[in-house]
């Protein structure tokens, strides 16, 4: 079953904030320091553009799913190692998310408590919703996303007035290589147009109004930016020390060492966002294994996401510093080749492959304006 534009354009908008506000603002500012937010801003900016680039590939696609225009355009062989990239960045992505649920979970609202008790029904839930498919996750998602909207302008709002906003003067105090330094080591929090390519053919694109993905994505980059003014407002140089952006503006601007009410239901809000974003990409990760091995059973590929999210919520209880991992010299230049240069090779396969339609379409249309001429 297809999913319509508004849908794809609220999937589109949690995937672009989904990773940018708990951990990522203190990685940054190790690197970038007060221009910290000019990083998250151009890497937001280029992660929307190829949202466009692959949505105009999609549309050219029709009914096909991407492995057969991948197939179509650049072979089989081509076709593996693409998808073969793709399943590890989604891995990624999964391990990144539920490493860092489950000690945000740990951190915020059970000091002590048994990992399974959480982990395990997180993972029926998100196995269960990758299973029922995109649809499922694109109604789920339009359930919560003006919950989360709501509430994390009402969370930076709050802690407004006590943040330094002048906080990233002066600019490129220190250059331009800080920043292109942390915006590569970092990449791997970005590239959140990759789930589109598991979407080729699941889109009807003659529903749902298209100005809905313009209003999300520029939602999307605007409230990300507030927030990260208002968390480098507030903690400055000590921002490397606060894991939680979330979390932790509201602890500052509550004055307390507990999150106050609302916040604590909002903050649960976002835990419920967080489970739907390893549903969406579980689901990618399933489907490209799926052709990648020519499976047609979906138990056999939904059973191994589910294991692998456990398995990372297990290592993720166990070590405190798992982030190292994901922003090592092999994962900032997969991200980078996945983000980046995959969706321009499919681009650059569709022109090539189609090149001889358009010079025949062309030279019908001279022959029929020569004709009419005469």
């Amino acid at each position: 079953m297809k999913i319509n534009y508004r849908q794809l354009s609220i999937l589109v908008f949690m995937s672009l904030i989904s990773l940018k506000l708990l951990a990522l603002p203190s990685l940054l500012y190790l690197e970038s320091g007060n221009m910290s937010w000019f990083v998250a801003l151009v890497l937001m900016i280029i992660d929307v553009l190829y949202v466009y680039l692959i949505i105009g590939l999609m549309k050219k696609c029709g009914e096909r799913t991407i492995y057969d225009f991948m197939k179509e355009s650049l072979g089989v062989v081509l076709t593996k190692i693409i998808l073969v990239l793709l399943t590890l960045k989604f891995a990624i992505i999964i391990a990144n998310i539920s490493k860092g649920l489950e000690f945000f979970v740990v951190e915020n609202l059970y000091k002590e408590f048994n990992w399974f008790v959480f982990v395990i029904p997180l993972m029926i839930i998100v196995g269960f919703m990758a299973y029922k498919g995109i649809r499922n996750i694109a109604r789920v998602s339009e359930l919560i996303c003006w919950g989360i909207i709501i509430g994390l302008v009402y969370i930076g709002f709050k802690a407004l007035g006590r943040a330094e906003l002048l906080s990233f003067l002066p600019m490129f105090h220190d250059g331009v290589r800080p920043i292109i330094t942390s915006a590569y080591t970092y990449n791997v929090w970005f590239g959140s147009a990759t789930f589109l390519l598991m979407l080729f053919g699941k889109v009807d694109f003659n529903q749902g109004k298209k100005w809905k993905m313009l209003m999300y994505t520029i939602l999307a980059i605007v409230i990300v930016q507030f927030l990260y003014f208002v968390f480098y407002g507030l903690f400055q140089i000590t921002s490397p020390t606060h894991n939680f952006c979330i979390s932790d503006i509201s602890q500052f601007s509550s004055g307390q060492t507990s999150i106050d009410e609302l916040s604590w239901l909002i903050v649960s809000l976002w835990i419920m966002a967080q489970a739907v974003q390893l549903a969406l990409y579980g689901y990618c990760m399933e489907q490209s294994i799926k052709y990648i091995f020519n499976i047609k059973n979906s138990y056999f590929t939904i059973s191994f996401v589910m294991l692998y999210i456990l398995l990372w919520s297990y290592i993720g209880e166990k070590t405190v510093h798992l982030e190292n991992a994901f922003y090592s010299s092999y994962t900032s230049v997969l991200s980078l080749t996945v983000n980046y240069a995959v969706p321009l090779i499919l681009l650059l396969g569709y022109l090539v492959k189609n090149a001889p339609k358009r010079k025949s379409k062309e030279r019908k249309g001279k022959n029929e304006k020569v004709k009419n001429n005469i």
